[in-house]
């Protein structure tokens, strides 16, 4: 069994069961000194000022090639490892992070719209992710990662903010 944190679209419970069938849903937890980001889709970075909520499934090998697939591992993400307590246990925990090569960049509604689902599923409050798409929009560099899973024509702005936060 392999624990993985989720921050993005795979936070969105029915998305991750369809991408992976045998992963399963453990607990959520808070990631002190980082922060979400948009590069086009979901990013995290070292930030001393923001707490980083994330998804914990259980997943099987099978499940982590899926996702490897699904992250264009290690193209477009990298894995990153860590330990933390969780549930009064020190556990290893794996994510995905975007590599360097891609900055700030605005998402498309539609996938901005799966992670706010994702935040529903696991009773996150949404100021983080609606803090991070600010940032995406204030500091948009046009650089960011064009994902082929979320080709859309609309994209995040700050009127669809307004309304929804």
């Amino acid at each position: 069994m392999i624990l993985y944190a989720a921050y993005g679209s795979n936070l969105n419970k029915a998305q991750m069961k369809r991408r992976c069938p045998d992963a399963s849903a453990y607990t959520a937890i808070s990631l002190e000194n980082w922060r979400l980001v948009f590069k086009g889709v979901a990013d995290i970075e070292k930030d001393n000022n923001s707490n980083l909520l994330l998804g914990l499934y259980k997943i099987t090998k099978h499940c982590e090639k899926k996702l490897d697939i699904y992250e264009e591992y290690p193209n477009v993400y990298k894995k990153h490892y860590f330990t933390k307590k969780v549930n009064g246990k020190k556990v290893y925990i794996m994510l995905y992070i975007m590599n360097s090569k891609f900055s700030y960049s605005i998402p498309t509604l539609k996938y901005f719209e799966v992670i706010k689902e994702g935040y529903e599923n696991w009773s996150f409050k949404s100021d983080f992710l609606f803090t991070a798409g600010y940032h995406s929009i204030k500091n948009n560099t046009l650089e960011g990662y064009k994902s082929k899973n979320w080709n859309d024509k609309s994209f995040l702005n700050e009127n669809y903010l307004r309304s929804n936060g």
